[in-house]
Order: C-alpha cells, then sequence, then structure tokens
C-alpha cells in the first residue's frame, strides 16, 4: 500500500485534527488482505482449510469482515497519521470513521490535543524555606499534658466549671425573636443543642466560643445568657456579622483529673522513666517536623515552577485531572463522615475549585515531564519495587499477589512509571535547591 494522505489542522494552541486519507484502491488492497486471512482460517462444510472459494467467505463472514476492515484502516491510519507522525500527542479526544466500505474512498478524522510548547523555567538553585525541627522544651510538655489529657477521668462535681472542666449543657441562639437554628439548619452546632458536653473555656474547641467561655463559673441547674458577635466573614453566612444572643444552661459539670506522671505510667507507655519520655516524645515531634519540611519542600518546588512559566492547558486533561481530584476529595470527605447530600448542594464550587486544582496539578506535571526529558530521569527496577512494597502495606495485600495483578495492566504500568519519573524529578530539584531556616511566627 503506497503512504496515506493526511491533512492537519489546528483548532486552538493545545488541540489539532489529522485527517488520514485512503484511496479506494488503498482500502481494497487492505480487504484483500483480509480475505486471504479469513480464507486460512475460515471452517466452512465441504472444503479444506485454506481452501473455501473468495465468494462463499464473504458472504459467510460478511459481518465479520466489515467490521474487522474497519479495524485495519482505523489501526493503519492510527499507525501512520498519529503514532508516524512529529506531533507529541498529549491524548485522543475524539475518533471519526465515517463509513468506511469497500471499493469507496475512506477518510478517518482524529481530534487530538497535544502536549503544549513552552521554554522551561529555571529549576536548579531554588531558594526554599525550612522551619526548625529542634522541639521545644514547651512542645514536648505540652505533647504529655496531651497524653495525660487522653488518660484523665472526669468526675461528677458539686462546683462551679472551671477552664478544662467538661459541662453538660444544653442552648438556644436567637437573633432577635428569629431561631438560628432556622436559619442554618446544616448547621446545629450553632443554633439550637439540646444536649452537648462542651469543655469549659477551651481554646481548641470548634463550638460557640461565646457558649465555651460563658461555661466557666456555672454549676449544674444555673441558666444565663451569653452573646456572641460573629465576625464579618464568617461561615455559614447567614450569621456573617450577626450579634446573637444564647440562652445557655449548665446540666452537670465533671471536673478533669489529670493521672500523675509515676511509675505505673511509665510502664503502661512502655518507658522507664520521664526522662526516657521526654527523649521519645522530642525524637517524635522533631520525626514530624523534618517530614513536614520535607513535604514543604516539595510544594514550594511545585509552586514555584507553576508560577515561573504560563502555557496553555490541554482540555482532555484537565477533564479527567477534574474528575481524579473530585473522586480524591469525595472519598476523603465521606470517610470523616460527609453525605452526598452536602456534595449536591455545593456541587458548582467544588467542580470551580477542583479544575482550579486540576489545572496546576496537570501543569505541574507537564513542566517536570519536561525536566525529566531533559535531565534523562528513568525509572529503575529498584523504583517498582519500592512503590509496590508501599502499596501493598496500604492496601494489605501480600506483595507477590500485588505484582501479578499489576502486570496484567498496562496502563496501570504505564502510570506507575511515569509517577515514579515525576517523584524522582521533583526530588531532582528539591536537592539541588537552596535552603534558608526560617522561625514561623507565633501567629502562624
Amino acid at each position: 500500500m503506497n503512504t496515506v494522505k493526511t491533512n492537519v489542522k489546528t483548532i486552538n494552541d493545545t488541540r489539532k485534527t489529522i485527517t488520514v486519507s485512503f484511496t479506494s484502491e488503498e482500502v481494497a488492497e487492505q480487504e484483500a488482505a483480509l480475505i486471504k486471512d479469513f480464507q486460512r482460517q475460515a471452517k466452512i462444510p465441504g472444503f479444506r482449510p485454506g481452501k473455501a472459494p473468495e465468494n462463499m467467505v464473504r458472504a459467510r463472514y460478511a459481518k465479520d469482515l466489515q467490521q474487522e476492515l474497519k479495524q485495519r484502516v482505523i489501526s493503519k491510519a492510527h499507525q501512520e497519521g498519529v503514532a508516524g507522525s512529529d506531533i507529541d500527542v498529549f491524548n485522543i479526544v475524539e475518533l471519526d470513521d465515517g463509513e468506511i466500505k469497500s471499493g469507496q474512498d475512506a477518510n478517518v478524522t482524529f481530534t487530538i490535543d497535544i502536549v503544549p510548547e513552552f521554554e522551561l523555567p529555571e529549576y536548579k538553585g531554588l531558594k526554599i524555606t525550612n522551619e526548625p525541627v529542634e522541639a521545644t522544651e514547651d512542645e514536648i510538655s505540652k505533647t504529655i499534658n496531651q497524653l495525660l489529657s487522653q488518660r484523665a477521668e472526669y468526675n461528677v462535681v458539686e462546683k462551679e466549671a472551671t477552664a478544662g472542666d467538661y459541662v453538660r449543657c444544653s442552648y438556644e441562639g436567637k437573633i432577635g425573636d428569629e431561631l438560628v437554628a432556622d436559619l442554618v439548619p446544616d448547621s446545629p452546632m450553632f443554633g439550637t443543642q439540646k444536649v452537648t458536653w462542651e469543655e469549659a473555656g477551651s481554646e481548641d474547641s470548634p463550638g460557640v466560643r461565646a457558649v465555651i467561655d460563658g461555661l466557666v463559673g456555672m454549676k449544674a441547674g444555673d441558666e444565663k445568657e451569653v452573646t456572641m458577635d460573629f465576625p464579618a466573614d464568617f461561615k455559614p453566612e447567614a450569621l456573617a456579622g450577626k450579634k446573637v444572643v444564647y440562652s445557655l444552661k449548665a446540666e452537670e459539670v465533671r471536673e478533669k483529673v489529670m493521672p500523675e506522671l509515676n511509675e505505673e505510667l511509665f510502664k503502661s507507655i512502655q518507658v522507664k522513666d520521664e526522662a526516657e519520655l521526654r527523649d521519645r516524645i522530642r525524637q517524635n515531634i522533631e520525626d514530624q517536623k523534618k517530614q513536614k519540611n520535607v513535604e514543604s519542600e516539595r510544594q514550594q518546588v511545585t509552586e514555584h515552577l507553576i508560577k515561573s512559566v504560563d502555557f496553555s492547558i490541554p482540555e482532555s486533561g484537565i477533564e479527567s485531572e477534574t474528575e481524579a481530584v473530585l473522586r480524591d476529595f469525595m472519598q476523603r470527605n465521606l470517610q470523616q463522615g460527609a453525605s452526598a447530600e452536602d456534595f449536591e448542594k455545593h456541587k458548582e464550587q467544588l467542580h470551580e475549585g477542583a479544575s482550579t486544582a486540576a489545572r496546576d496539578r496537570l501543569k505541574s506535571r507537564l513542566i517536570l515531564s519536561k525536566i525529566s526529558e531533559k535531565e534523562k530521569v528513568k525509572a529503575e527496577n529498584d523504583d517498582f519495587s519500592r512503590m509496590i512494597m508501599m502499596e501493598a502495606q496500604q492496601s494489605g495485600q501480600k506483595p507477590d499477589k500485588l505484582v501479578k495483578e499489576i502486570q496484567k495492566d498496562r496502563s496501570r504500568i504505564d502510570r506507575m512509571r511515569s509517577d515514579i519519573i515525576l517523584g524522582k524529578t521533583l526530588d531532582l530539584i528539591v536537592d539541588k535547591a537552596e535552603r534558608e531556616i526560617v522561625v514561623a511566627s507565633s501567629e502562624d
């Protein structure tokens, strides 16, 4: 067959069409070769394999011949028009094969998104910041206090609540004569609570600040009103800038009794004494800070790359990446108790946010991919082994079983290879960065 004719048209910066044209003679050549293949394999009564007449093969396998001819022509079009071109194809968006029939010319049109062309930004010697990793004595003491709080007892007392005591209470919020519960039915925490436990005076409690602070000094049976001035940028918006009066009643006060740092407690957490406990906590805090720095470095480099160069993003990539971002978000939030109704209410906002995140994620992958080509980053066998071991640990599968699953799925192997290469490329850029230690402000 002669070399087919191709015609490339530009739709926009990242989308093109490639039309591959075949003459009727070229289609006939493909069909002739196809008929011979069918003749060799055809099982027709009265004829030995390979000896059946062409007209009988055509009649008996007409539908299969037509379908296979179509597939062969499309495959040939892809091979010479798409795979054989010098275009860096990102994704095939659409295929229009018109009508492929014997004795007729044929046109196969591929709508493709292309990998955008752009100049790489400077990526060596980027300036990034880190926070100190040393654990302070205050951090260690706070962690010990949290540990003791987890083992604390809460005893019913007939006294006024002090900061740290837990109070069983009820409250109802109003703006004038209007119930807050009617304004924000999806956020009962800010409206009416018939029975709830709150930690009096707690700075970390997610509840209504005026209620939490108001419980300090109350004892069982006490009632009072407290006023909450919600900030102008508060969410939900129905309460933004509003003054709410809460009718508050304390039902029961429980005093928080912390355990002592003694031999019994040390034994239960498998340390010898307080010094060993503090050393272990210090190590844990510093390990966490180091990991936080690692994640921060990668994030800083990614953000720098995204901001340093501008180019058009393939539309089909944005669509698939947006779906992936939404899936990840929904899965995490469903595990934390969110409902399908919650997602439906905020569908447009979620999609808009996911689309923005998808653009950034895809843009960073395209930049890293180009850097990986320049730096000749490869995925080695050891890289695959580490990724498989990590995935096996996370999923609870045996590594051997996981390997067999992966070997059956070529696309999964390709995704793993891509993730490995991009991850190694990002690590390479981070390794070449210039670091500065910056102490976080007390407001952070």
